[in-house]
């Protein structure tokens, strides 16, 4: 497929970053031996798979669709017993793919993307783009592919073979759910969360069970639009960021008649208090609106736990926010501008107090450093934990795309953090954090190397960050992801 990169004579940073968000591969099947790995693979991950998940094909015909309307593309890393790796990536065979991989071009506007013109062509959206790009987890015997507007779409965990829309026996069908899921390990319970917006904002939270049965259901209903992506629990409670919303009616006009999108047809309300929502879980009761200390947009959302009657919520923060620039998009025909994200400013990684019965916050910087993608042990969801890994930039002015990886001591706040920084034009993507039992663990992250048409799988010691990867695994150069998770007992091939 044809792409636009940046021009010879545009910085190295620009070029970097274009090769890897317009790479596209293809699917593949590629065996990586220990000898041509630098480093050596630790015993501990050894049998155990990585998966990631994000656009792998964003060139579509003659237009670059935005990162959020790419097609999904899953990797599984499976980290052999000699210490070698297997890599198997599969696009999500949803409907939209199908159809735009038969006729070569955009066929569905998606939430980012008009299709070519005329302008009637963008008239209405029809059927939701769902393109399945964003999150990855599984569950059970399958594989959960998420996207911000529909079903997750399952895979079989092993092949990586499309097997269709989950809809847990028809407990979301039709409904808008986050790409986001939580995993409440004393439970051995997936959350997941569906909204309904208009002059107010719907949610409603599910727990489900290993077999699909959904064993709890909470609505909540907030007064206004509201933009979520992701949400956090704890024993008692969701807890969701207010994020208000407001149209622009000029886009939004635009948006009606095919000249604009739905993305830029909104923007964060600034005049509305920055506010955190506790919805009850396992309960009924109403909604805690709680006012934080200043304007806020949450997009991730780090660790929550109860300590003492208090909620503890660990949160990435925005001051202010813009849609469709993210990723540095700059539209179909031209370059993306890894610039673009240094104007909005970085995300701050807050630690968010509400004290017991309090209708009103604190909260306190946890770095300097501009921090997303947190990640955090997979069985401390909802409960206090020792350690947050993020993404991060070495520079503290800014944030993505990332250059670091950051680990932040949660329990000795007044240890620093430990930072490892990649060489020049080289990006992090999600550092995904593997414990081990009575050890530190491990973090895996891939590493874009967009000059020199490769990626890296670099595995760090999770207590060494600085002293950089203990093995680094070629790759040829693959699509910037998302997000990740970790299977540590994957069975079959």
């Amino acid at each position: 497929m044809s792409t636009v990169p940046a021009a010879e004579s545009a910085p190295l940073r620009a070029r970097a970053w274009n090769a890897a968000m317009s790479a596209h591969p293809g699917e593949l099947d590629l065996h990586i031996p220990a000898s041509a790995i630098e480093g050596v693979v630790p015993r501990a991950l050894r049998g155990g798979r990585l998966y990631s998940n994000g656009p792998g094909w964003t060139r579509i015909g003659d237009r670059t669709a935005h990162p959020f309307d790419g097609h999904g593309f899953v990797r599984a890393f499976t980290l052999d017993d000699d210490g070698g790796c297997h890599l198997r990536a599969r696009f999500v065979k949803t409907p939209s793919f199908v159809a735009e991989s038969a006729a070569g071009r955009l066929v569905h506007r998606g939430f980012a993307t008009n299709l070519e013109p005329p302008f009637w062509r963008n008239l209405g959206f029809g059927p939701p783009r769902n393109v399945a790009n964003t999150t990855i987890r599984r569950w059970g015997e399958q594989l959960l592919a998420g996207w911000e507007g529909g079903a997750p779409y399952a895979l079989d965990a092993h092949t990586l073979e499309t097997r269709g829309e989950e809809h847990f026996g028809g407990a979301i069908s039709g409904q808008v759910t986050l790409a986001h899921f939580k995993h409440d390990a004393v439970l051995d319970r997936l959350v997941c969360c569906s909204v309904e917006n208009g002059r107010q904002t719907r949610f409603t939270f599910r727990e489900v069970g290993k077999g699909g049965e959904v064993a709890s259901v909470r609505e909540a209903a907030l007064d206004g639009m509201v933009f979520t992506h992701d949400f956090a629990i704890t024993p008692s409670w969701y807890a969701i960021g207010g994020n208000p919303l407001r149209l622009k009616p000029f886009e939004l006009a635009k948006m009606l008649v095919g000249e604009s999108t739905l993305l830029r047809s909104v923007e964060p309300d600034l005049s509305r208090p920055g506010v955190l929502h506790l919805v009850p879980r396992g309960a009924q009761g109403p909604v805690r609106t709680v006012r934080l200390p200043a304007n806020a947009f949450v997009v991730h959302f780090g660790n929550a736990f109860e300590r003492d009657g208090d909620v503890i919520v660990d949160a990435c923060v925005f001051s202010r926010f813009g849609f469709g620039e993210e990723f540095g998009y700059t539209g179909p025909h031209t370059p993306f501008d890894p610039g673009l994200p240094d104007a909005r400013g970085p995300q701050r990684l807050m630690r968010i107090t509400v004290p017991a019965g309090s209708d009103t916050a604190t909260w306190a910087p946890l770095t300097e450093h501009g921090v997303d993608f947190p990640r955090f042990h997979p069985e401390h969801e909802g409960r206090e934990t020792p350690a947050l890994f993020g993404a991060t930039r070495r520079d503290i002015r800014y944030s993505d795309p990332f250059d670091s990886i950051i680990r932040v001591d949660l329990l000795d706040r007044e240890r620093p953090p430990t930072l490892w920084t990649a060489p020049p034009n080289v990006f992090v993507g999600e550092p995904v954090f593997v414990p081990e039992p009575d050890r530190a663990g491990h973090v895996l992250a891939i590493l874009s190397r967009g000059l020199e048409s490769a990626s890296t799988l670099a595995i760090f010691n999770a207590e060494a960050l600085e002293a950089g990867p203990v093995a680094a695994l070629p790759l040829p150069l693959l699509p910037v992801a998302f997000h990740g998770d970790w299977d540590g007992e994957p069975t079959g091939g």
